[in-house]
């Protein structure tokens, strides 16, 4: 019985369990971005946000979608290195075979893919913690609710130094739920009434009304297409599920699922650089 081979079998089940994870969790992050493009003034965004940022079942999922990516990333990492050094000694002249183009391609684009998930959480998440700056909302109603419950003396104090650096109107949204768009420093006076919350509809609308920004989001979903059509049929055999009779299957959709991953999300720059 070889063990190495057992460990190495497993880790690839791991990986492909973790990458089909990830793949089915794009489609609901894409379902819930493209809440940006619908012109009501980020009001469906904001409630999405919202209640993603609030509700406890989805902070356990974020854990695991972390869990997720940290697992898929240090394995595959592992079996590349494990299979470099299983290799026999090179020739000089090395036949390129279609696998390793393959193994070369995905370790490429998974590099690309990882640097931009790195640029994307401290463009929104590194903010929703605080690390980084954004945008911030803050939710009026509450603020009511606090003035009514026998602290409108503060409320109103610390609700007059806000409107000195602040035209209110200007940052009311349409239903009058939210001050949002604003600074850290115009938040501020805000953050003993109500808790500040990251404003992610005005985040993203600041980043891909940035042609730079946007190229770069289009390219690397371009790449993510083609890391997705190697990675979701390299899982579905990994796990067994392949066979001459629905293999055809698995290829159209992959590549039917991938279309719609990759036209989904870049619909969004689209968007916001041409009818914004």
């Amino acid at each position: 019985m070889n063990l190495p081979k057992i460990a190495s079998i497993s880790k690839k089940i791991v990986v492909a369990l973790a990458g089909l994870f990830l793949a089915l969790f794009l489609l609901v992050h894409m379902g819930i971005n493209l809440c940006l493009v619908r012109p009501d003034d980020g009001q469906w965004f904001l409630a999405a946000s919202d209640f993603m940022g609030s509700n406890y079942v989805v902070k356990v999922f974020e854990i695991v979608l972390f869990a997720a990516v940290f697992v898929h990333i240090v394995l595959n990492i592992i079996l590349y290195i494990q299979n470099r050094k299983a290799r026999p000694v090179r020739y000089k002249r090395q036949s390129k075979t279609k696998t390793s183009s393959t193994s070369r391609l995905m370790m490429l684009s998974g590099i690309l893919i990882f640097l931009f998930l790195i640029l994307h959480f401290f463009n929104f998440f590194f903010v929703k913690l605080g690390w980084s700056d954004g945008k911030y909302m803050v939710n009026m109603e509450k603020v009511n609710e606090c003035a009514l419950n026998g602290e409108e003396e503060v409320v109103m104090a610390k609700f007059a130094d806000f409107e000195r650096g602040v035209d209110v109107k200007s940052h009311l949204s349409k239903d009058g739920k939210w001050i949002y768009n604003l600074t850290s420093e115009e938040a501020e006076p805000l953050r003993g009434v109500e808790k500040v919350k990251a404003d992610f509809y005005h985040v993203a609308a600041d980043l891909f009304t940035q042609p730079l920004y946007s190229i770069i989001y289009l390219l690397m979903f371009i790449v993510l297409g083609i890391h997705l059509t190697h990675a979701i049929p390299s899982a579905f055999q990994t796990l067994g599920l392949n066979h001459n009779k629905y293999n055809g299957f698995i290829k159209w959709f992959t590549w039917g699922y991938v279309a719609v991953i990759v036209l989904g999300f870049s619909a969004i720059p689209v968007y916001f650089l041409f009818f914004f």
